[in-house]
């Protein structure tokens, strides 16, 4: 069973018992299927973000898992002080994290990293993770998870 199937079709809600992936896409409308080869269009007006961290933190899914290569991603919003530390995912997932804008620290692997605008990481994202917002406004990072192994 692939993680898409493991997923119901969702990318944003933690499974219980599971170290997945922390975030699924919440909807109460059906998925469109999904073309087995071409480009793949991601609307913002599609999606439903999920608020943490009292509102301070949004996650909007982005392009859904792609069993070819075995990637999913979506943005996420850091207000003002926001924190967020998922759940470490899927042994072998590996997260690529793109500060689009503000300034982010990121701990992963022991590491602490103090990211600017356009600064991106690779870490492993099957061990503990997270991310702090250090600027005066919004902190916005593109995240895309792969599964270096199959996670079915």
């Amino acid at each position: 069973m692939g993680l898409r199937a493991r997923m119901d079709d969702d990318l944003f809600n933690p499974i219980r018992g599971e170290g997945v992936m922390p975030h699924k896409p919440e909807t109460d409308k059906p998925k469109p299927e999904l073309p087995k080869n071409g480009p793949i269009l991601a609307r913002v007006q599609d999606t439903r973000p999920r608020h943490l961290d009292g509102g301070r933190t949004v996650l909007r899914p982005s392009l859904p898992y792609d069993d070819k290569s075995h990637m999913m991603s979506c943005f996420l919003d850091l207000y003002i002080g926001a924190k967020y530390a998922p759940a470490p995912s899927l042994p072998g997932c590996v997260c690529h994290a793109t500060v689009i804008y503000g300034t982010v620290s990121l701990t992963a692997e022991g590491h602490n990293y103090q990211l600017l605008e356009r600064d991106a990481l690779r870490f492993k994202a099957d061990q503990p993770y997270h991310f702090e917002n250090l600027s005066s406004g919004t902190g916005r990072l593109l995240l895309e998870y792969q599964y270096l192994q199959d996670p079915a």
